[in-house]
């Protein structure tokens, strides 16, 4: 069983929200992702193991620092992946600052399951 485990994909789950962040982990298991959730990008980057997931999916709003200031954090540790950025204070400006900083994409909350899924499987096959 392990070793089904550790052929599914990983991906970095970081939202401050707890009802959402327990949505969004649920949903990506249920999509075939091995999920490492945290609430916070300094309990995320404080794991080792974030370090090794190809996919994120980061929240903009978060304590102590944003979701592009986590994924500065996070390439500064040597990861090098498929960032994601959820947001509920989308706007042009931000797209492009986050565009800039190395997400492939940004969502605006609320957004749907498909939409994300649809982001999440464009991002993997354009990485593949």
């Amino acid at each position: 069983m392990s070793s089904r485990r550790e052929s599914l994909p990983q991906l970095l789950l970081i939202e401050s929200e707890a009802p959402i962040r327990r949505r969004l982990q649920l949903l990506l298991q249920g999509k075939g992702y091995q999920v490492l959730s945290f609430a916070s990008a300094s309990t995320a980057l404080a794991d080792p193991v974030s370090t090794q997931a190809p996919y994120v999916v980061v929240d903009y709003a978060l304590p102590y620092c944003d979701g592009i200031e986590a994924l500065h954090r996070l390439k500064g540790m040597g990861w090098q992946g498929v960032a994601v950025l959820i947001t509920a204070f989308f706007s042009e400006t931000l797209r492009a600052q986050a565009i800039s900083a190395g997400f492939v994409e940004v969502l605006s909350k609320p957004f749907s399951d498909d939409a994300l899924m649809e982001e999440l499987g464009g991002v993997i096959e354009q990485a593949l």
